[in-house]
């Protein structure tokens, strides 16, 4: 199958429901995003839901992650938000860490990789992501990346007993770690199309 013929199955199906998740600094929002343009769905994803309410509460996206870990009703309630605009959405790019988990009926769950230093590196060179704290360097941003996983895997284990991070859990599975944004994104929509369509077959 071509780049070109999957993206022209994808526009034509009804319902569409895809989930994106994957390692921190992967390229979800960025490879979701362009999705979603493409294929003229909406985007809908659980970091602007968690970006709103940091900011309503005036806090750093890291200061409210650890709120997260102290308030599971706060966390529980960024994965209904989810559910509930999975449920409404017959088509539609689904972000988040564990999306694949809530979106009603996924046609196909995605999941995205990367190395960690390369994840660090990208996040350490983004310049509008104001939500963030600073760090002194790669390597800080690099430690604290990983704490974040391991307490989201915590959480998520603790609250659903899921993994956000178990690839069993996704249809297709793609390292960004040394391909181009548009090599992802290309690769990433045929193997899509693929899957829905021998799992229909």
């Amino acid at each position: 199958m071509t780049y070109e013929q999957a993206i022209a199955f994808l526009k034509t199906k009804t319902p569409l429901r895809i989930s994106v998740g994957g390692d921190i600094g992967s390229g979800k929002s960025t490879f979701s995003k362009h999705l979603a343009e493409v294929l003229d769905a909406p985007r809908i994803y659980i970091g602007q839901f968690m970006r709103e309410e940091a900011k309503s509460r005036d806090l750093t996206l890291d200061a409210f992650n650890e709120l997260l870990e102290q308030d599971d009703e706060i966390d529980r309630l960024m994965d209904q938000k989810t559910h509930e605009a999975s449920k409404k959405e017959e088509r539609g790019v689904f972000e988040g860490r564990v999306a694949w988990h809530f979106v009603e009926a996924p046609d196909a769950k995605v999941y995205l990789s990367v190395d960690a230093k390369v994840a660090a590196e990208r996040i350490w060179a983004e310049k509008d992501n104001d939500l963030r704290d600073s760090y002194g360097s790669v390597e800080e941003l690099v430690k604290a990346n990983k704490e974040r996983k391991q307490n989201e895997e915590t959480r998520y284990h603790t609250y659903y007993d899921i993994s956000a991070y178990d690839k069993k859990n996704y249809d297709v599975v793609m390292d960004t770690t040394e391909s181009s944004i548009q090599q992802v994104f290309e690769e990433t929509v045929i193997a899509i199309a693929t899957f829905i369509q021998e799992k229909s077959a």
